[in-house]
């Protein structure tokens, strides 16, 4: 069973250049949709910094009937030497543990972006059930979470 979901995307914007539209909060707000109910920094770092690498907020999204809270743990977020920019968070919801991976790769005429969400369970008990609850958490992702690459190349590709 499934404990990984990769999507890709080729977006018409150079590598800086989309990380430089994640600097921006009402950018991030903007993509995450209207699922998004709120955003909490909880790293100490003051309203509008923009994400970087160490830095932790709580996520909370709608999802059908249901509200969903998680932490995020932002892992990796920088330009390496050959001008990829990496992106990598881990969210934890108590019960579940996910991490996220984007890499945003120079391709000619733009930008490769490949987004993998796999599931990572980080207590025994969560080991245990990963069988079961992590290929339940993909499907989740996948309904949930599927088209964002689409839905970020078109708010970078569209003029504001």
């Amino acid at each position: 069973m499934a404990q990984s979901l990769t999507k890709t995307a080729h977006i018409d914007s150079t590598p800086q250049q989309i990380r430089d539209w994640l600097n921006d909060w009402d950018h991030i707000r903007a993509w995450m949709g209207p699922t998004l109910v709120s955003i909490e920094i909880l790293s100490g770092e003051p309203d509008g910094t923009p994400i970087q690498q160490g830095m932790r907020f709580r996520e909370t999204q709608k999802m059908g009937k249901m509200t969903a809270k998680a932490v995020i743990d932002v892992e990796r977020h920088e330009i390496d030497p050959q001008g990829v920019f990496h992106h990598v968070a881990v969210f934890d919801d108590g019960c579940n543990r996910m991490v996220s991976e984007y890499q945003y790769e120079p391709d000619g005429t733009g930008t490769r972006a490949t987004w993998t969400m796999r599931n990572a369970p980080g207590k025994w008990w969560t080991k245990l059930l990963a069988p079961i609850f992590g290929p339940m958490m993909i499907k989740m992702c996948q309904k949930h979470e599927g088209d964002h690459l689409d839905r970020l190349k078109a708010l970078i590709e569209t003029p504001e």
